[in-house]
This record gives C-alpha cells, sequence and structure tokens, in this order.
C-alpha cells in the first residue's frame, strides 16, 4: 500500500537511480538523448519561435519546425555525447590529489581545458556529418564558432563545474551539467516571449507616435516645440523598436542548433 501512495516523481527516480547503478551507460545514453530532444524542442519552439502547423502543412522557412535537426540533435546526444562523457567523467573521478581543493581545481581545470575544447569541436563536426555537409563546410562551420563557442561553455560551466564536483554525487554529475542546459534554454524561452511583449508594445507606441506627428503637422498653426515633440516620441519609439528587434534576433541565433549543443554538452 505504502508503495501505491508514495508519489510518481519518487518512484521514477528510484527506478532511474536503480538502472543508473546497474547500466550506467546505457542509462546516461538515454538520458541524453531525452534531454537533447527536450532542449532542441524548447529552443526550437519557445527561443526561435518556429511552428509545428507550417511544418505538418510542408511549408518552408526559417520559422518552420525542423524534426530533423531534433533527430540529428538527439543522435548526437545519445550515441557520441553521452558514452564520451561517461568515460571522461569516469576519468576525473579517479583524481585524487593531495588535498579536495588541489582535487577539484585539477578537475575543472582538466575538464575546461581538455574535454571543453574537444567537444567544442566534436559537436559541430558530428552535426555537420549528419547534415550531409562536406569535409571543408565542416572546417569551416568549426573554425568560425570554435574559440566563441568555447568562451561562452567555460564562462557557464566553469562554475557549474565547480558545484558538480564539488556537492554532486558522481552518478548525477552528467544528469546535473544537462538540467543546467535545460534550465538555460527554458530561461531563454521566458526571456524571448517577454521581448516578444515589449516588441508588440513597441510596435503600437511607434505607431501611436507617426499618428500624433502626422496631426501636429497637419494642424493649422502648429507651433515648433510641438512638431519637435512629436518627432522625438517617433524616434524614442523606434529606437524602443529596433532594440527589441535586435534583441529578437540575437535570442533566435542563440537559441540555434549551436546553442542547444553549448547549454546541453558544455561544448
Amino acid at each position: 500500500m505504502s508503495t501505491i501512495a508514495r508519489p510518481i516523481t519518487s518512484r521514477l527516480w528510484n527506478r532511474y537511480t536503480t538502472a543508473l547503478r546497474e547500466r550506467p551507460l546505457r542509462t546516461k545514453m538515454i538520458q541524453s538523448g531525452v534531454l537533447f530532444i527536450a532542449a532542441d524542442i524548447v529552443a526550437q519552439f519557445g527561443i526561435e519561435g518556429k511552428s509545428l502547423r507550417s511544418a505538418i502543412s510542408g511549408e518552408e522557412g526559417d520559422e518552420v519546425y525542423e524534426p530533423l535537426r531534433t533527430a540529428r540533435l538527439a543522435s548526437y546526444g545519445t550515441f557520441v555525447f553521452a558514452p564520451l562523457a561517461h568515460i571522461w567523467l569516469s576519468m576525473l573521478e579517479r583524481i585524487s590529489l593531495s588535498n579536495r581543493w588541489t582535487s577539484l581545481a585539477s578537475k575543472v581545470i582538466l575538464d575546461m581545458t581538455v574535454w571543453s575544447p574537444c567537444v567544442t569541436f566534436m559537436f559541430p563536426t558530428s552535426l555537420g556529418l549528419l547534415e550531409g555537409k562536406s569535409i571543408k563546410e565542416v572546417r569551416h562551420k568549426v573554425a568560425m564558432g570554435w574559440f566563441p563557442t568555447w568562451q561562452k561553455a567555460v564562462c557557464v560551466f566553469g562554475p557549474t563545474q565547480v558545484l558538480n564536483f564539488t556537492l554532486v554525487p558522481a552518478q548525477h554529475r552528467l544528469l546535473f551539467v544537462q538540467s543546467v542546459g535545460t534550465c538555460w534554454n527554458t530561461f531563454l524561452s521566458w526571456q524571448n516571449n517577454r521581448n516578444n511583449k515589449i516588441l508588440a508594445i513597441a510596435t503600437l507606441k511607434l505607431a501611436e507616435a507617426r499618428v500624433h506627428a502626422l496631426e501636429v503637422e497637419s494642424g493649422e498653426h502648429p507651433e515648433e516645440k510641438e512638431i519637435e515633440q512629436a518627432e522625438r516620441e517617433v524616434e524614442k519609439a523606434q529606437a524602443t523598436l529596433r532594440k527589441a528587434e535586435e534583441k529578437k534576433e540575437r535570442m533566435r541565433k542563440e537559441g540555434g542548433e549551436a546553442g542547444v549543443g553549448v547549454r546541453m554538452g558544455w561544448s
């Protein structure tokens, strides 16, 4: 009876930890694949504002959901990233130096200077090949994005790994890192939705400012001060709208395939 009464989440967690203990690699592969799928869905719908309906109706374009992209990321997360991350984290766990803090520093430094650069190379290479790109195209893609991607990963996952190696049990460290990535995705989605509201308000205010400016200019004897004030209102509304549009475009790019890789694979 007590087993039935236990919360579903508790039972699922117990099953997960049992599977992780008995079949660690397989469990981490499934876990990674599922989280990569979730991350890309949040990115495509929540951050990039893509449409599932358009994809179903066979439309094409930047605003259409890409199921193949989700499949590529799931394949990478399951068959490439998870096994290598499992091996890497197991290797780091064997580091035991003179004291706890020296060991921690060594793990974080190795993670940021050995693992992260390798994965930063591995992610675009794997995805490029899955997309059917040529070696030359893949090489160009890696060369263009490798260093800024690695910088971003270090800034976010350096502190994350300090917490990870300090507080999280070894078997849950991959889950912790990818959970941080999922939360990051969710935060970006919230930011994007908030920015969309700002964009809508800015568009409305710009239209109102333009109408007001026309009314002032078409008056019988408009004063110069009134005209200047109306022009300032239009300029202010234009600046707000431009800022919101730039932020939307920046977030759309950040939410892309490479962005998911950075957030989910500390790559």
